[in-house]
């Protein structure tokens, strides 16, 4: 009779702890079920809301005409090139050997009405630049302005000509294209 109740209490124990184990599973399904089922409309209801939100703007990178200042060349500016080399010690390999090499480049610096700015590179089109343009020489610039656009929706459209309307256009830089000295 002892060994009958032992075998009972053994296999209860084995029943119980596999039940525990089978729940807990469960109890994780259900967490991730209703995890799911709670959480998933109010993500579609957000991420719907957002799109319909940033759907209504349109944004464009616009560029303008060739447009025309007057400017003076306040500062020509060469830098030639440079070469060197360095050795600097290293704690686990060694010496180290750095070579650095700075290529030849041309500036030139213009005033006009809107004050200062710096034309510099190291390609051919900066090294022409520099060598036809004197320093106190008055030129015309050629640039280009470019904006960053606003647009709302067509279905916004407020003057019913069914284009996009422009809501906001700011003024992001400018591309220097040329300077010719005046005559």
């Amino acid at each position: 009779m002892d060994n009958l109740i032992y075998n009972f209490r053994v296999a209860s124990r084995q029943k119980t702890y596999k039940d525990a184990q089978s729940t807990q599973s469960e109890d994780k399904m259900s967490f991730m079920q209703y995890l799911q089922r709670k959480t998933l409309p109010y993500i579609l209801a957000t991420g719907l809301a957002l799109g319909t939100l940033v759907g209504c703007e349109e944004t464009k990178i616009e560029v303008s005409g060739i447009l025309h200042e007057d400017a003076k060349v306040v500062q020509a500016i060469y830098s030639p090139r440079r070469h060197g080399i360095g050795v600097s010690p290293q704690i686990d390999s060694g010496p180290q050997v750095t070579s650095i090499d700075v290529p030849e480049n041309y500036a030139i610096v213009f005033e006009c009405q809107h004050g200062k700015f710096v034309s510099e590179g190291i390609n051919q089109r900066h090294k022409d630049l520099w060598s036809r343009l004197k320093e106190g020489q008055e030129v015309d610039i050629t640039y280009k302005e470019t904006y960053k656009a606003t647009y709302k929706a067509t279905y916004d459209d407020i003057n019913n000509d069914g284009k996009k309307d422009l809501v906001e256009r700011v003024l992001i830089g400018f591309d220097f294209l040329d300077a010719q000295p005046k005559k």
